[in-house]
């Protein structure tokens, strides 16, 4: 039977500094909202100075583990990667079903507009906000895809399941508290977010445990 290095624990032990500096590029992402929400700094900033860096710094360590063969670490980069384009997409056509099912007066999509108009300064129905809230929401879904891989690895999928369901309980305890993005209606928000979170979480850690499974 060939051997695979399936523990969680395997990326931390193949390179512990390689492993946190992997970790805290990718928290880069949710930082610049946390920073913005708690009246620290304000996105652009946080964005330009933490984010954008934090972004190319991981793609430089995805280089650099494959240049000083770190096997563990950089596939479970990649997988982490595409576990989160896919989570992704099964997220946000979940959060699309269900409103439309539940008849939602409120858009699924409302938070992502509001993180476009704090980004860019420009109301929330432009273009422009459009656009840059998407690319966020599309870099948030990535990295904390990365973050799971990269801590759990090809764990069962239901450690995944657990990941969106403590996704969720933070938004839960972060936007109804914020005057920026406390949802009109509470409870259909509530209903659409959870689906949504443990479809999401359920996706990605059925691929890492496919996927993140490296020759040892």
């Amino acid at each position: 039977m060939r051997k695979t290095s399936v523990a969680p624990s395997a990326a931390f032990r193949e390179d512990p500094v390689l492993f946190f500096l992997t970790l805290g590029a990718a928290a880069t992402s949710i930082v610049a909202l946390l920073v913005h929400l708690a009246g620290l700094i304000r996105m652009p900033y946080t964005l330009s100075f933490v984010t954008a860096p934090g972004m190319i710094f991981l793609l430089g360590l995805l280089a650099l583990a494959g240049r000083v063969r770190r096997p563990v670490i950089m596939t479970r980069l990649r997988v982490g990667f595409m576990a989160g384009i896919l989570g992704l997409v099964a997220y946000n056509a979940t959060r699309w079903l269900v409103g439309l099912v539940l008849s939602v007066k409120m858009s699924p999509f409302y938070s992502i507009y509001i993180f476009g108009a704090l980004i860019t300064g420009k109301p929330t129905g432009t273009a422009a906000a459009a656009v840059a809230g998407w690319l966020y929401h599309i870099s948030n879904g990535v990295t904390f895809a990365i973050i799971y891989t990269l801590v759990a690895g090809p764990a069962h999928w239901w450690f995944g399941l657990l990941w969106g369901l403590v996704l969720e309980t933070a938004m839960l305890l972060i936007y109804p508290a914020s005057a920026i993005l406390r949802p009109p209606v509470l409870l259909p928000f509530v209903v659409v977010s959870l689906i949504s979170h443990a479809m999401y979480g359920a996706v990605i850690g059925v691929v890492a445990r496919r996927h993140a499974r490296t020759e040892g």
